[in-house]
Parts: C-alpha cells; sequence; structure tokens
C-alpha cells in the first residue's frame, strides 16, 4: 500500500518531484525521458515504503531487526578496527535505502553506533526522530557542535556514521565532482580520518525484492591518503574516493536513493572558486575511464 501510495504521488506535479527530474537527468545524461521516469516512480514507491516504516521505529525490537535485517561483510569492520589509532571507525553511509531503519537496527543489534545529525527545520521532526534512533542505542551528535564529541566517540572506540550524500553549505565543504557533476561536499570526515589515522567503511542499507527485508552491507575499508606535502589535494581525493564509494552504492540500486534532494544546489562562484573545483586524479583514474563506467552502469 505504501509503495502504490509513493508511485501515485511521483505522479504529482511540485518542486520535490521537478527536483528529483533533474537530478536523473544528471545522473542518467544517456537514458530516455521515459526510463528516467520509470525510475522516479520506483524511487517514490520505494520512499512510501520508507515512511510506513519509519512510523514502526518507536517500538520495533531486537528480534524484528534479526528477522528483517541481515548483515554482510562484519570481517570487514573487524579488521578496521584492529588497526585504528583512537579505536572507533567512521562509518560513510548515505541517505540511502530505509536509512533510518538502519540507524535503529544497528542500534539494536549492539553496534556501538554514533550519529551525526543535521538539526530538522521542524521540531516535532526532529524530536520524534532522536528518540527512534536513542531509544534503539545510537548516540546522537547534532552536527553543530560534534566536532569535539566526534573525537571522544572514536576514542571510546565507537562506529561514527557520517552521511555524505547531501549538499554541504559553502562554509561546509568543497567542490568536488559528484556523477560528474560539481558539488558541494563536506570534507570534515577525511580530514578526520586523515588527522587521526581513524579508518572509513562504507555502509549501505539495500532493500530486498520482497519489499521486507533488508541487507546492511559493510564494504572493504576505503584507501586515506595521507596528507603528505599537499595536504590540500590529499583531502580533495579523499573526498573523491568517498563520492564514488557512494555513486558506486546509488548505481547498484538507484531506486533507493533520495533523488527529491536538491544535491547540486550550491556551486561555485565564479573566478576564485571554479578554479579550485579541478581535481588532482586519483591513481589509476582517468576521466574518461570514470564517465566510461558512468555510461556502462547507466
Amino acid at each position: 500500500m505504501a509503495a502504490g501510495l509513493g508511485r501515485a504521488f511521483a505522479r504529482v506535479p511540485g518542486t520535490r518531484r521537478r527536483v528529483a527530474l533533474e537530478n536523473l537527468r544528471v545522473v542518467f545524461p544517456t537514458w530516455s525521458e521515459r526510463r528516467r521516469r520509470q525510475l522516479l516512480r520506483a524511487s517514490y514507491a520505494h520512499l512510501g515504503q520508507t515512511v510506513y516504516e519509519c512510523f514502526d521505529l518507536d517500538r520495533i525490537t531486537r528480534e524484528d531487526v534479526r528477522r528483517r535485517v541481515s548483515f554482510e561483510g562484519l570481517e570487514h569492520l573487524d579488521e578496521a578496527r584492529k588497526h585504528s589509532k583512537p579505536g572507533g571507525v567512521i562509518l560513510l553511509t548515505a541517505h540511502f535505502g530505509s536509512f533510518e531503519l538502519m540507524a535503529v537496527a544497528c542500534g539494536l543489534s549492539g553496534f556501538p553506533v554514533t550519529l551525526v545529525h543535521r538539526t530538522f527545520t521542524n521540531a516535532h521532526t526532529d524530536r520524534m526522530v532522536t528518540a527512534w534512533r536513542e531509544r534503539a542505542g545510537v548516540e546522537v551528535l547534532r552536527r553543530k557542535s560534534a566536532a569535539r564529541a566526534a573525537l571522544r566517540a572514536l576514542r571510546k572506540g565507537r562506529l561514527l556514521a557520517l552521511p555524505l550524500d547531501q549538499n554541504a553549505r559553502r562554509r561546509e565543504g568543497i567542490f568536488v565532482p559528484f556523477f560528474g557533476r560539481t558539488a558541494s561536499t563536506r570534507d570534515a570526515p577525511a580530514r578526520l580520518a586523515m588527522r587521526f589515522e581513524c579508518p572509513v567503511v562504507p555502509v549501505f542499507m539495500y532493500r530486498l525484492e520482497d519489499g521486507e527485508h533488508h541487507v546492511v552491507r559493510i564494504g572493504r575499508e576505503i584507501e586515506i591518503e595521507p596528507p603528505g606535502d599537499e595536504a590540500e589535494a590529499a583531502v580533495r581525493r579523499n573526498v573523491c574516493r568517498m563520492n564514488r564509494t557512494i555513486e558506486s552504492a546509488i548505481l547498484e540500486a538507484p531506486e533507493q536513493w533520495l533523488w527529491i534532494h536538491r544535491r547540486w544546489k550550491t556551486q561555485p562562484r565564479p573566478a576564485t572558486e571554479l578554479a579550485q573545483t579541478a581535481q588532482p586524479p586519483l591513481p589509476g583514474a582517468s576521466a574518461r575511464a570514470n564517465g566510461g563506467a558512468r555510461s556502462e552502469a547507466s
């Protein structure tokens, strides 16, 4: 029912629908408009299911999580924790899959998760979502005052979850490519990992075909380049690596990403910032190779 309502809502004209279609044109420029609209409806169906699942998060139990959610790649997390200098691990994630359920499921499964949270505009929604997470054992940090608390969490051996797929305000990020288009992206996770030699592990939740069950996939540790003599260039390359990891997750199940968000809203100003968007190439990568992979995945 929730999926059906989502598909119906995808046909209603509005700002979010327009934004989603614009985003789909950025990521899948070679697709026909009909194919993009089909994906739009599938993404709204998934979003409908995700919203429906949120209504149950205030009473979900460990038994419910065991029945509905499985975990893959736990060995990657264990390996990263073994050589983490501060003791904890940064979890790179995104607003992908049933992302609120993922936070609650990880907490109820015993993972010591600390989530950096951007306060919702609506105070009631903010209190409700925070209550879901804290009830499951997830520590919530407000983004505006999270820097020192995040480091304390890592030193306690906690898993610091940092979504990196949303538009960053001009003063909060740097301009790097995301699906081939310049996007303002937070660089704090990369700087934190570089400064304190903390491993970064990608974690995404995927909805399975039956619609009810999910799998949390923990990937291999992302290579983090040390500062070296050109620290800022290294920061940019590391943020690019993180963006490419998120791109791969989205291309695997594109209907499960939050397409209604204005990911490319903040753009460089002419001259000064525009010159800074040119990224040093990653070792073994080229613009043509990246474009080819994107077209193939599309």
